[in-house]
């Protein structure tokens, strides 16, 4: 099949920056209208990438890639376009109303181009819950929707922990450094898209603090009885966050941004607030935020609401600053199910005063 073929083609491209010299497809996957493979080096048998691809109505194809160390890429590739191979390309793009970020992308074939995205949360948390890609060469705007990418960066970190373990992992990709300028993404002007065809490991370290930090808050709120839910086994949009517990009412969740990981505690709340408007897609939606002083710290928190019938979503998120720099993100999401659902589904009160108590005494 032609798009199978393709992404092939496109994954042993993408692979240029590992120095692997030949390629083999040994996995492969759909996810809505994306289709993945996992790739080794032929030489050594190492695992050393897993791609996605997703073709939109332009003629224009969005790859995305996870190699063994969870640093991700994106590419883009056109059958019109005709770039010098090994060209670095000055990119600007932004996801939503997020703010504009730099990049450069190399052209790894004449009509494909690869760019190394940063690491750390905002991005990639940008990338998954956000709506729309925008791209800039200097020349051309592009417009890309993001329909499934949540679900997606979930399934590429599950493709590179399950080929690790099954082929043992090569060398990562490392980073993509600038350059100067030879020319936008192709040579001629493609459409703008108006419609299409999770996350990278957790840092450890950080997954441990989250998780010390999560305990601490239900300590101090006296919340008792969830239990606490490994990633991937957790609901879809819950996946890469570093701490998460959970009953059948209530489910609390710690993480953190270290620094340079977010623009501002600003942008991190309109992500939150956005999403959860997003996904009340079928009820009343209504959300609040302010600024507080909890204990001698300051707390940014917001409030959102989807009622639906006898259905009621409430969450509460806080952000508080962290002593090592950057900031914990607490939330906090309520389910409240009358009668007409069947058993009637309550979690125990937790007052607003309560919760941004045991936020201040939680964060270190």
């Amino acid at each position: 099949m032609r798009v199978v073929h393709s992404l092939v083609a496109a994954g042993f491209l993408l692979l240029g920056s590992f120095g692997s010299g030949q390629a083999a497809v040994v996995d492969s996957f759909r996810i809505g209208s994306w289709n993945g493979s996992a790739f080794t080096d032929d030489q050594t048998g190492a695992f050393t990438t897993c791609v996605a691809s997703a073709n939109y109505r332009s003629g224009i194809t969005l790859y995305v890639q996870v190699d063994t160390t969870y640093n991700w890429a994106i590419g883009f590739s056109a059958p019109h376009w005709n770039m010098k191979v090994g060209a670095d390309i000055p990119l600007q793009y932004r996801i939503d109303r997020g703010a504009w970020q730099s990049g450069v992308a190399k052209a790894t074939s004449k009509d494909l181009a690869r760019m190394q995205m940063p690491q750390g949360g905002y991005i990639i948390t940008r990338f998954r819950r956000g709506r729309t890609l925008y791209v800039r060469d200097g020349t051309y705007d592009y417009q890309f929707r993001l329909t499934g990418t949540s679900r997606l960066m979930a399934r590429l970190a599950k493709c590179v922990e399950r080929n690790i373990a099954r082929h043992g992992a090569a060398p990562g990709t490392g980073t993509t450094a600038a350059a100067s300028p030879q020319g936008g993404l192709g040579n001629s002007a493609p459409a703008n898209e108006s419609t299409p065809a999770t996350s990278a490991a957790a840092d450890p370290q950080l997954a441990i603090e989250a998780t010390q930090a999560l305990f601490n808050l239900m300590g101090s709120a006296g919340i008792s009885g969830l239990k606490l839910i490994p990633d991937g086994q957790r609901e879809e949009d819950l996946n890469g966050l570093y701490a998460v517990a959970a009953d059948d009412a209530r489910t609390l969740v710690a993480h953190i941004f270290p620094v340079g990981s977010y623009q501002s505690e600003e942008e991190l709340m309109a992500i939150v607030v956005a999403d959860s408007q997003k996904a009340c897609t079928e009820g009343r939606f209504s959300s609040s935020s302010e600024r507080i002083n909890e204990n001698g710290k300051a707390i940014y928190t917001s409030y959102a609401n989807c009622e639906a019938d006898d259905f009621q979503l409430i969450e509460r998120v806080a952000i508080v600053p962290r002593k090592a720099g950057g900031v914990f993100i607490y939330g906090v999401a309520d389910t409240y199910v009358g009668e007409g659902g069947g058993a009637p589904v309550s979690p125990p009160e937790l007052t607003d005063e309560d919760l941004y108590s045991a936020v201040a005494s939680a964060a270190q």
